[in-house]
Parts: structure tokens; sequence; C-alpha cells
């Protein structure tokens, strides 16, 4: 099994696979097809890491952490760590700097996904 991530801001459909990926949306697949080899190559998807088996405890997140300035990143490494992101404040700071649409819908839907969330 190969799983896949779309690594888009936007819905990634793969017709010959039957798949509708959502932004970040991870799934597994028997066999990477034609369109799935092409997504893969054209950056739209990424290789996922196989889970671990054995679950490790997370260490705290640092709150003292310095953010990362989303400017320096590519639109797909910063929409990477927007989804990593799990501080709505830090979201909240970079939403005032950046100025990319594909990056600040990013920040949009995380901050509803957390919102979402702590309801």
């Amino acid at each position: 099994m190969n799983r896949i991530k779309n690594i888009r801001p936007g819905v990634l459909v793969i017709p010959d696979a039957g798949l509708k990926l959502k932004p970040g949306q991870v799934v597994e697949v028997e066999r990477l097809t034609k369109q799935i080899q092409a997504a893969l190559k054209n950056g739209r998807l990424a290789m996922a890491d196989k889970p671990k088996q054995e679950p490790v405890a997370s260490p705290e997140p640092d709150q003292d952490a310095e953010p990362v300035d989303l400017s320096k990143l590519s639109a797909t490494d910063a929409i990477s760590k927007v989804n990593e992101e799990a501080n709505p404040e830090t979201l909240k700071g970079y939403m005032d700097t950046e100025k990319r649409r594909t990056v600040i819908d990013a920040l949009k839907s995380r901050l509803e996904g957390l919102q979402g969330a702590a309801e």
C-alpha cells in the first residue's frame, strides 16, 4: 500500500483512481495510477510516511518557539507549515503578514478547523 497526501491548498480530483482529496488529506492506495504518478511529479501530491506501529508520545509544543517566516518559504512549504501549526494565535499572526492568496486560504481553513475542534 502507498500513502499519498494532497499538498495543494484546494481539492484534488484523480479520476483514474476514483479519488477526491481535500487539502492535506492522506489516503492509502494499492497502486500508483498514471494520474497519481503525474500529480506526484508535478508537485500536487506527496508520498506520506507510513504510520508508526508504536505510538510515541510527542513532546509538548514549545510555546516560546520563534514562528517561522512564511515569506521565506515556497507556497507549498508555507501551506504545509500552516497545516502543522496548532496555535491559533500564531496562525493569526501569519494572517497579518501573508500576501499569497493560496497561503491565506490555507490559514483561514486551518483556523476554522482549530476553532471547530475547540467547540
